[in-house]
């Protein structure tokens, strides 16, 4: 992929019990990439247990692999288990999943399919953020 210059990639890992941070992504991806133009990612992975990263952890991760255009989110979908989310920004893709009644103060432009979890009450301030 030397000459890519391009690259748009939407993984959901499902499963595993991996957390995907900026690391992962400079090792296992742009290493093999040395020069694209643009890369836009969503990155979705999912945790059993406790919390294993901060969201603060996966920014530093995210900033140390020179991807100063990404963001993370952690969010408690069920009381035992953890969605833990990288996408680069502007957000592109129109499939989100996820998510906890709170959402991040981020645009979601694109968005046609959401899916939201939380063994909290939805509010009235959420569904208006929504809309």
């Amino acid at each position: 992929m030397s000459y890519l210059e391009n690259f748009t990639l939407y993984l959901r890992i499902k499963g595993q019990n991996r957390i995907i941070d900026g690391a992962c992504v400079q090792n296992d991806t742009l290493v093999y990439m040395p020069q694209p133009h643009s890369f836009t990612f969503y990155i979705t992975t999912s945790s059993i247990g406790t919390r294993d990263l901060s969201r603060a952890d996966i920014e530093q991760t995210l900033t140390n692999s020179g991807l100063k255009n990404a963001t993370s989110l952690v969010n408690n979908i069920s009381p035992n288990k953890l969605a833990y989310s990288i996408f680069s920004l502007s957000f592109e893709f129109d499939y989100l999943v996820d998510l906890c009644n709170i959402l991040p103060n981020i645009v979601f432009s694109y968005v046609t399919y959401l899916v939201v979890k939380d063994d909290d009450a939805f509010r009235h301030d959420f569904f208006v953020r929504i809309a």
